[in-house]
């Protein structure tokens, strides 16, 4: 059962502006009923404190978006009203005050305004040839909050000193004004840009002419299943755009990519899509939102996927909706026998994977190696329980062997590991016994930044001698180098996980039970000395990866690719 954190169970009742509203309220009846000033300002403090506490994060920021616009609205307004019952309370509710307190009523009338035309100014493009996007603010809208923020703080303080905090007030509350209306005719001139693009976005298209789409949805932090396979896409050596449905797709790809990218978000928005010049359309997973580019029968639709594995979601028979499914190689054609769906044989071209081209083949047998380097490359948890494939509960007793055996580690965890606090605490207890042993040993571990984000994953594979990993795409890549390989079980023995994943035919199986590895030194005395399936190994690269000549490897996507779009051949 996942534990809920005491901040985390607040935040989802809303304990805070409640609780802050409560305070303020009782702030504004303390100035109306009570004798003196000095108990109403401490009241009203107290909620003033509570805010620029729980904000501090989001007024600190140098860049605040639309940052806290809107937020303890209600009882900014309350607090106003504490100041000026204080200052009539000591008869300096003159006209200064007063048009301070107007100015910051319509200063703080002006958020929600703010806040909601700013929903309405969504990105719609970038990258696109000829075109100037208007996708984001020219300023921090955010910079409205801090200053009405300020302004009430100074008006509750005013007892203290009225002449000069009153007029400071007014001047902040100006300023405030003139820098949400600036912020509003920004708004308005973006929102306008998007209505022109929109309405010109057939003759914009007409005129770029793009052969076929990559179309898109995934969630956050998945923009590397369409990266991974741009630089074939490019290959193709015609003009193509990325086409999304949400914000936050739109703003992974735009910032992943220098290539058009478009955002459609109703069905009927794709419609303008449809130009002549266009021949087909690219899938890198089989997202609901598929379904709403496929029914363009008239168009040739690709399904690529984004790895090779033996996951049950590799053959699925949702895959019957697109015109082809590219494949790496035979295995991928048969696992959909193997999970008993029926599939229109005409439908499966064998591409290979153009992502290994650039996977060096092994430096020489590995137990005559004096520097072995080990990628442990663990997958992540999945959607539902039945696809939980990782082993990172276990990874620290693995990384651990490695070290003892002086190995050099390499560990790049699936970027969705992050999403779970289990495996984030994995990986930050791995993450510190590599950092520990570089210490002692001067052995030159990758991880971290450098292993997750600097480099790719095949440069991963490059600087390892073996690998060690999950039921995960990664296999199926690393298969093209030709060096040892382990997959760790989870949940099963050795013959039972083959019989599930054949892909580990190619591999020795790591067996865990109750988070204990079982043959840790059998396994890792075959990986990183004898090697007794290597030849094997061989066979089952071909059998997955596709009889493709290397010298040509990448060549052959490009080349079914035009094929499949009726473009003249290379």
């Amino acid at each position: 059962m996942q534990r809920i954190s005491l901040e985390k169970m607040a935040k989802m009742l809303s304990v805070w502006p409640v609780v802050v509203n409560t305070l303020a309220v009782l702030a504004v009846l303390t100035a109306v009923a009570a004798e003196g000033w000095v108990p109403a300002l401490v009241l009203a403090i107290l909620p003033l404190a509570i805010i620029l506490w729980r904000q501090r994060h989001t007024l600190a920021r140098r860049s605040p978006g639309i940052g806290g616009v809107g937020r303890y609205l209600t009882a900014r307004y309350l607090l106003l009203a504490a100041a000026a019952v204080q200052l009539h309370g000591l008869d300096q509710l003159s006209a200064v005050p007063l048009v301070a307190c107007v100015l910051m009523v319509l200063a703080l009338a002006l958020e929600p305004l703010l806040l909601a035309m700013n929903r309405l100014a969504v990105p719609y493009a970038a990258n696109v040839p000829g075109h100037e996007d208007r996708n984001r603010a020219r300023f921090g809208y955010g910079h409205v909050f801090p200053l009405n923020l300020l302004a009430v703080v100074l008006l509750v303080l005013a007892v203290l000193a009225p002449v000069v905090l009153v007029v400071v007030t007014l001047v902040v509350a100006a300023a405030s004004l003139v820098l949400a209306a600036a912020a509003l005719l920004d708004i308005a001139g973006r929102i306008q840009a998007r209505r022109r693009f929109q309405a010109d976005l057939p003759e914009i298209l007409s005129a770029m002419q793009p052969e076929f789409y990559v179309y898109w949805h995934a969630p956050p932090r998945s923009a590397f299943q369409v990266t991974m396979w741009l630089p074939y896409l490019e290959r193709i050596g015609v003009p193509f755009v990325l086409v999304v449905r949400t914000v936050p797709t739109f703003r992974q790809l735009a910032e992943a990519t220098d290539h058009p990218v478009v955002l459609r978000r109703s069905l009927t928005d794709l419609d303008d899509l449809i130009v002549p010049s266009l021949r087909g359309v690219f899938y890198v997973n089989n997202a609901m939102r598929n379904n709403h580019m496929v029914r363009y029968s008239q168009l040739t639709h690709i399904q690529l996927l984004h790895g090779e594995s033996d996951k049950a979601s590799s053959a699925t028979p949702i895959i019957r909706m697109y015109d082809r499914d590219f494949v790496a190689g035979q295995a991928a054609i048969d696992r959909f026998e193997k999970f008993g769906v029926q599939m229109p044989p005409e439908i499966f071209r064998i591409v290979g994977r153009p992502q290994v081209e650039h996977v060096a083949e092994a430096r020489g047998p590995i137990g005559e190696l004096s520097d072995r380097s080990v990628l442990y490359a663990p997958t992540w948890l999945g959607y539902q329980a039945e696809t939980n494939y990782s082993s990172l509960l276990a990874g620290s007793q693995i990384v651990r062997s490695l070290l003892e055996r002086g190995c050099r580690v390499v560990f790049r965890p699936h970027p969705y590991s992050e999403r779970s606090p289990e495996l984030r605490d994995a990986c930050r207890e791995i993450r510190a016994m590599l950092e520990a042993d570089a210490a002692a040993t001067g052995r030159r571990h990758l991880y971290g930044e450098i292993a997750e984000t600097e480099m790719s994953v095949v440069d991963c594979f490059n600087a390892s001698d073996a690998m060690i990993s999950d039921v995960s795409a990664v296999v199926g890549d690393f298969l093209h180098s030709g060096k040892p390989l382990a997959m760790v079980s989870p949940r099963t023995d050795a013959a039972e996980f083959v019989e599930q994943f054949p892909m580990a035919r190619a591999a020795y199986v790591l067996v865990v039970r109750d988070s204990a590895l079982e043959n840790l030194d059998e396994v890792l005395d075959a990986l990183t000395g004898t090697d007794p399936h290597e030849a094997e190994r061989k066979r089952w690269g071909t059998y997955y990866l596709g009889d493709i000549p290397r010298e040509r490897y990448a060549e052959r996507f490009v080349d079914v690719a035009r094929e499949e779009l009726r473009l003249p051949a290379s």
